[in-house]
């Protein structure tokens, strides 16, 4: 994601203030009109020690519930949520700049699905059985079992903060943790009213919020914790996966992406307008899945770029009335700034402005800006722009948009549009990125079952799916014996002892002339130990 989500407290250059630290406490700006929002006062390191320590207290007995148990709370507070999806929309409009019908859909509708969602996945991961061969291991039985780590430092990012916490909170929750959560300085009422719901419904302290920006991420790493979650920048990201390595307390960082769509000369050109629209414009593109990039076959160039530019030109941005408005504004003035550093540097580059390209009052509004003949040296292709901007790259086929994607920085998610489904299918395979989704994009990132994660810049930590439990929990492996005599290739050691193993080799390799002989070397192991050990 890009720099300011990591939570920092740096600043680009001719931005105005990602926000401002005073008297402990940060000032910020409504995205609807550049208001001024409340203070929130920024936690002090004994304050974070104390919520981590509050956190293991209560997490010592929650552990013990069962795993039904737990999911019970968290559906009830889910129920609490939907029940109360007013609120939550009312305080991300206010600090996120998210519109009414945007954060109906991203961020109020959701948590019911997304407890539903991990208590399938979760559950059957929590206690594995494993199938032992009966003729190499006679008698014994085994299992897998997921064990709670602790407390769950988890630092998150403005964009989505309710629903982006549904993929953390939950599962460290479910799974049998406590979570001292640091949301983003910008959205901090609303991801600390999913932990107040959330709350309600659980043991007192299992859930902790510490308030702040940088500085509070940094010492949640130092407070105790056993676990990390991190979603940011590249920067930010590289120093929390080190310095939690350093700390021998495991993490999973993501750190954001630069989607690309690649779009064939076969695909279904109402779907992918349509398509391409929703996933670049949703929430003004500030999403680590927005497409940002389109590799469009030069044979429909024309034809989609002009159907897209006429559609976008249409679009309503920051006036009149809110609930007539369909893209959000940018949440802070610097990502603000850096939307229009990336498109002032495509269009002084030879990029041709199709449609945007400005400011938009009142607030941080910019216009639906689509920019054609773009190339590699602009940074919309090259970097991640995080607003609602589409860059139009032309390419010569599949093989050419698959190169450009697999040579890019990030490598999060990929989207084909094609009408070709068996061709979209060994095209996919070929794209090195985390998630590949045809005919549609990013919403995979909403699936409990489906891990999402990437390579390259994007990072290596997982959300979603039962691969990510293991930032969550540890694995412990117990094995039970119902021999009563000793195995035959434990002391005293002698030439049998040899013999044997040099009998079950042939055997594995099918050389069976010798097999006759295995059961008389048992018999004969059996004694010796038994002998010896009289």
């Amino acid at each position: 994601m890009d720099a300011e989500k990591d939570n920092g407290q740096s600043q680009a250059p001719g931005a105005g203030p990602l926000s401002v630290v005073r008297d402990g406490q940060i000032h910020r700006v409504r995205p609807l009109d550049r208001g001024a929002l409340p203070p929130i006062a920024e936690a002090r390191p004994e304050a974070i020690r104390a919520a981590v320590e509050r956190a293991r207290a209560a997490q010592d007995a929650w552990r013990t519930r069962s795993f039904d148990e737990r999911a019970r709370a968290l559906e009830a507070a889910a129920r609490a949520m939907l029940e109360r999806r007013n609120e939550v929309m009312a305080l991300v409009e206010r600090e996120g700049g998210k519109l009414p019908v945007d954060a109906m859909f991203t961020e109020a509708l959701g948590p019911l699905d997304a407890v539903s969602g991990w208590k399938r996945v979760a559950k059957p991961a929590m206690r594995q059985r494993v199938r032992l061969n009966p003729l190499a291991f006679p008698k014994k039985k085994a299992r897998i079992e997921l064990v709670p780590r602790g407390v769950i430092g988890i630092i998150a990012p403005w964009n989505f903060p309710v629903s982006g916490l549904y993929r953390s909170v939950i599962p460290a929750l479910m799974t049998g943790n406590g979570v001292v959560l640091k949301p983003s300085e910008h959205t901090a009422e609303s991801s600390a009213w999913l932990a107040k719901v959330l709350a309600e419904h659980l043991p007192e302290g299992l859930i902790e919020v510490v308030q702040g920006g940088g500085a509070v991420g940094a010492a949640l790493l130092e407070s105790g914790i056993d676990a990390c979650v991190f979603t940011g920048s590249c920067a930010t990201g590289a120093k929390v996966r080190v310095r939690c390595a350093e700390l021998g307390i495991p993490s999973s960082v993501e750190m954001g992406g630069n989607d690309a769509a690649i779009v064939l000369a076969d695909c279904d050109l109402d779907r992918t307008v349509a398509g391409l629209t929703h996933w670049a414009l949703q929430n003004a593109g500030q999403s680590c899945g927005a497409i940002e990039i389109a590799y469009v076959d030069a044979r429909i160039a024309d034809r989609l770029v002009r159907r897209l530019g006429d559609a976008w030109a249409k679009l309503r941005v920051g006036q009149g009335d809110f609930a007539e408005v369909e893209v959000n504004p940018l949440t802070t003035e610097r990502q603000l700034a850096i939307v229009e550093a990336h498109v002032a540097d495509a269009l002084a580059k030879g990029a041709k402005l199709v449609t945007g390209g400005r400011r938009v009052e009142p607030g941080l509004f910019y216009a639906p800006t689509l920019l054609d003949h773009c190339t590699e040296r602009m940074d919309v292709v090259r970097e991640e722009t995080f607003g609602p901007v589409l860059a139009i790259v032309r390419v010569d086929g599949a093989a050419d948009a698959i190169r450009r994607t697999n040579e890019g920085r990030y490598g999060l998610g990929a989207s084909i549009w094609t009408s070709d489904l068996a061709r979209a299918e060994r095209l996919a395979e070929r794209l090195d990125v985390g998630v590949v989704t045809v005919n549609n994009h990013s919403m995979t990132g909403a699936i409990p079952d489906l891990p999402w994660s990437g390579v390259r810049a994007t990072g290596f930590g997982i959300a979603n799916s039962a691969l990510s439990l293991t930032t969550f929990c540890r694995p412990k492996t117990l094995l039970l014996d119902a021999n009563d005599a000793p195995e035959p290739f434990w002391m005293p050691f002698d030439a049998s002892t040899f013999e044997l193993g040099d009998l079950l080799a042939d055997a594995q390799l099918m050389r069976v002339g010798r097999a006759w002989k295995l059961p008389l070397l048992l018999a004969k192991r059996a004694r010796r130990i038994k002998q010896f050990f009289r």
